[in-house]
């Protein structure tokens, strides 16, 4: 970060050459924002470029692909049961209802299936057409790649996770494979598939499609699937969001909005926090299709029903959650580096989720694991300290994993009960020399007085916040905190005020509201951690807190 005089002087000259505040300038020029303009208009135009997207390795081949499917009029999907693979699969499904071609998908139960393809659904889907076309997995499912080739099918893999290699006569578009040139592997899925659309548009072969009415879709899975958001995404998700608030969106979001109750305009947070989870429950409690039926529906009664069936499940998932939660003692990862937790009673849906909570709590990777028939499945999400898809890759070729993969920041896996042990051994000495930093990070210091409308207004401009575009995290010194009201024995609505007249009111959630109380009996006076929010009941600009000292 720069010093204070430097700091200043840039963000002068930044603030000047774009019209913009100091306070914006400076959030700017500390994440290393180049192209200011660029940055903040994030128009799609300046940000696809179909010279890039033709770079794609085998690109070119998804042409005669699709020829053919516009031939057949038929293709089978097989899709991911996450976010990302209930958006892909649905935009696919109603772009090819568009253009009369019939669409059967297929989407994996997690429990009997697991992740990727398998010949068993290969066969099904071989049935009902020679075209598969495989979305957001299947990369390196060589054997089934080379299954679909041997029975005379087509087969196109549209994926992001880790791959090293795959069946040569297999289309697989994937910016991870070693051949791909292209600078489009931060993309997700969905992102892709978009982006694939968009160059056979180009190239004439789906003309009269609209392919940017879906860009809702794109920016649902490409903030629920964590990828980072560099210029291209960032755009996805900014126009996205345009459509969402819109009185176009898709019917199964606008139905997951009202079963949400959320009154306020559609954000990021939205997507990722509220929206997100509600479309991952179905998978998780055993309906992998609800997500995409949600999002596929063309009828708003239909739509209305699937989320209502999805809201229970997700009421369902967190019971669930709460209490493997309870179960797990964050102390036994002390003097390690990662958190590493399994046993055979846990809810094999909800160990993707439990991952990332403990992740979040001490920034450790985090594996979870627990039994399914004969075998023992588990996930893992990280900060990216450690590319974790590339680490089940290496378990699997020692003969630790049966099978395993994913990106930087999650991955799954599968293994038998007695190499439970080795793989322990072996992530503590893969994540030995990472460095974890519990240190409480803030990126401005800023009086109170200017927790108000214009920043609320410079933060709209900065965001969507994501992954490489993380919401702003303040720090106040000195504050004097007392609590107005309890909700639900564990939300505390607060008053700060400081030294010069001024206060603020504002939320700590999910917390130990007697230890609370001790805390703040204990000291007159507080530095404050804490985000800058909008509060969608009372308009005012408030402060959610995230630490005090």
């Amino acid at each position: 970060m720069n010093n204070n005089n430097e700091l200043e002087s840039d963000a002068f000259s930044v603030a000047q050459k774009n019209n913009i505040s100091m306070s914006l300038a400076k959030l700017l020029i500390n994440r290393n924002v180049k192209k200011i303009p660029n940055f903040l208009n994030s128009k799609l135009k300046e940000n696809i470029s179909i010279t890039e997207i033709m770079k794609l390795h085998n690109i070119e081949k998804s042409i005669n692909f699709f020829e053919k499917v516009k031939l057949d009029k038929k293709i089978a999907i097989f899709s991911d049961y996450d976010v990302d693979g209930a958006c892909s699969a649905a935009i696919c499904k109603k772009l090819f209802l568009q253009l009369g071609i019939e669409t059967s998908v297929y989407i994996p139960n997690r429990f009997n299936e697991g992740y990727g393809l398998n010949i068993k659904a290969i066969d099904k889907m071989l049935e009902f057409s020679s075209n598969i076309l495989v979305l957001d997995c299947g990369s390196n499912n060589f054997e089934e790649q080379r299954y679909v080739h041997d029975k005379k099918g087509q087969i196109m893999v549209v994926d992001h996770h880790e791959c090293d290699d795959f069946f040569e006569r297999a289309i697989v578009i994937n910016p991870k494979t070693p051949n791909d040139k292209s600078s489009l592997n931060d993309l997700c899925a969905t992102g892709l598939i978009f982006l694939i659309f968009v160059y056979l548009k180009h190239k004439n072969l789906f003309s009269k499609s609209d392919i940017l009415q879906y860009l809702d879709l794109v920016a649902l899975a490409t903030i629920c699937d964590l990828v980072p958001l560099n210029s291209i995404n960032r755009s996805l998700v900014k126009q996205g969001l345009k459509i969402i608030n819109s009185e176009n969106l898709n019917k199964g979001i606008q139905t997951l909005i009202k079963q949400a109750k959320i009154k306020q305009i559609i954000s990021e947070y939205h997507l990722g926090y509220i929206l997100g989870p509600r479309i991952n429950a179905g998978g998780r409690m055993g309906e992998s299709l609800l997500g995409f039926q949600l999002l596929s529906s063309e009828n708003i009664h239909q739509a209305l029903q699937y989320a209502q069936i999805i809201e229970g499940h997700n009421q369902n998932r967190q019971k669930i959650q709460s209490q493997i939660v309870s179960d797990i003692d964050l102390e036994e990862s002390n003097n390690q580096n990662i958190n590493f937790f399994y046993s055979e009673k846990w809810h094999i849906g909800i160990v993707g989720i439990i991952a990332g909570r403990l992740m979040r709590i001490n920034n450790k990777p985090s594996f979870i694991m627990t039994t399914s028939n004969d075998f023992v499945v588990g996930s893992g999400r990280s900060l990216g300290e450690k590319n974790i898809g590339q680490l089940m890759m290496i378990a699997v070729d020692k003969g630790i994993l049966i099978k395993g993969g994913g990106h930087a920041k999650a991955c799954g896996f599968t293994l038998l009960k007695e190499k439970v042990n080795e793989l322990k051994l072996f992530l503590n000495e893969e994540t030995k020399d990472i460095e974890i930093n519990n240190n409480k990070y803030y990126e401005s210091l800023i009086d109170l007085n200017v927790v108000n409308e214009k920043l609320i207004r410079d933060l709209d401009l900065l965001s969507p916040f994501g992954q490489q575009n993380s919401e702003p995290i303040f720090k106040c010194s000195d504050l004097k905190i007392s609590i107005l009201k309890v909700f639900k024995e564990k939300h505390a609505k607060l008053v700060f005020s400081d030294n010069l007249g001024s206060s603020c009111e504002g939320m700590l959630f999910d917390t130990n509201i007697t230890k609370l109380n001790n805390y703040l009996s204990n000291k007159s006076h507080f530095d404050c951690y804490f985000k800058v929010k909008k509060d969608s009941y009372s308009n005012n600009t408030v402060i959610h807190l995230e630490d005090i000292h």
